[in-house]
């Protein structure tokens, strides 16, 4: 499936951050140098002009085969990773049966992310229906911009913030939300509130969309392409487009089955990163820092480069808690019995929410000197 003008100006404004940053990025070689890398090509054959003439510059010089996509960085530091246009290609024709019925694309998510991409650039393509694209960061109401058979593309934060709002859905709108897990109280806000139907989707850039659900309280569903036959607790088997053997995918997340086909996410999979040569799990020192009484909530990291060879925490106290320096006191005492040294934070942030990417992801942070 080859890209239109019209899907490669959306990843352009996408990859520019939006329709209000393009002209600078434009001017700036920003945007050149970034749709370069997304399109892997030379930034000497794109314009530093109009948004038109570098869109119509990667169509004559994109061989149309790969595209570089990158994590969101929700347990480390974002990393590049090449997607095969067959395989994206693919999971599109399983969502345009999906969703056939869907008359309009209403798309608040960045069209050079995974999800984006596969839904706002692709799939509209494939279905030969309108997109139009709206700031997430604005958190419009979409109350008199929503018609009929209308798919709306969001993700749990903007879904919650609109629950809020009081938006109410026209008949047979479909909402459909990714990039993390989206409380059921969620879902039935917005069902309550007149939307048709929700489709949760489950999934990463490493291995694109794995499973679907249309009921929250449903398990998912695994997506066509995904073999039946399960490697182990960690992989799954996928269809070759081409009909080659099938291609082994490690999962990102631990999966409970309950059939050949359906399954309930558990949590992501522990992922051991080496401080001062050993193995060490953030998530399982997350889980100990949880375990102290002042501690609402937390996440754990590697320190990046120029911050040192530890690890990191970020704090949410509980109501009422100490001063933050009297907390971490008393967190490094907790820890102190039940850690071993390269297992212990060595910075602590407290604050008063764990810090998001702008798609609702968990997002690194920076430790003071």
């Amino acid at each position: 499936m080859s890209l239109s003008a019209r899907a490669v100006m959306r990843v352009l404004s996408s990859l520019a951050g939006g329709s209000a940053e393009t002209a600078r990025a434009l001017e700036s070689g920003a945007l050149r140098a970034k749709a370069a890398e997304f399109f892997e090509l030379e930034t000497s054959v794109l314009p530093l002009t109009r948004l038109e003439a570098l869109a119509g510059a990667v169509l004559a010089h994109w061989p149309g085969e790969r595209l570089v996509f990158e994590t969101s960085g929700s347990t480390g530091k974002p990393e590049r990773r090449i997607r095969e246009m067959l395989w994206l290609t693919q999971e599109t024709n399983f969502l345009a049966g999906l969703f056939a019925d869907a008359k309009r694309v209403i798309s608040l998510v960045p069209s050079h992310h995974i999800y984006g991409f596969l839904f706002a650039a692709l799939l509209p393509e494939m279905l030969d229906i309108p997109v139009l694209d709206l700031e997430a960061a604005s958190l419009v109401s979409l109350q008199g911009i929503l018609e009929p058979g209308d798919m709306v593309l969001g993700f749990p934060l903007l879904w919650e913030k609109w629950g809020e709002l009081g938006v109410r859905y026209p008949e047979g709108v479909t909402g459909v939300t990714s990039t993390g897990p989206c409380r059921s109280g969620i879902i039935q806000t917005a069902l309550a509130s007149g939307l048709f139907r929700m489709a949760e989707i489950h999934g990463s850039t490493e291995t694109g969309g794995l499973g679907y659900r249309l009921r929250h309280d449903e398990p998912y569903r695994l997506m066509d392409h995904w073999n039946i036959t399960r490697c182990g607790k960690a992989t799954l088997w996928r269809t070759h487009p081409d009909g080659c053997a099938p291609v082994q995918f490690s999962l990102p997340d631990k999966l409970q089955w309950e059939g050949e086909r359906l399954y309930r996410p558990t949590g992501r999979r522990d992922r051991a990163v080496q401080i001062a040569g050993m193995n060490v799990y953030p998530e399982h020192v997350r889980r100990v820092l949880l375990e102290h009484p002042l501690v609402k909530d937390a996440v754990v990291r590697p320190m990046l480069a120029h911050e040192g060879d530890r690890l990191k925490a970020y704090i949410v106290a509980s109501d009422g808690a100490v001063s933050c320096e009297t907390l971490i006191r008393q967190l490094r005492e907790h820890l102190s019995g039940i850690l071993s040294a390269p297992e212990t934070p060595r910075s602590f942030t407290i604050g008063p929410a764990l810090p998001k990417t702008a798609l609702g992801k968990d997002a690194d942070w920076s430790i003071l000197p």
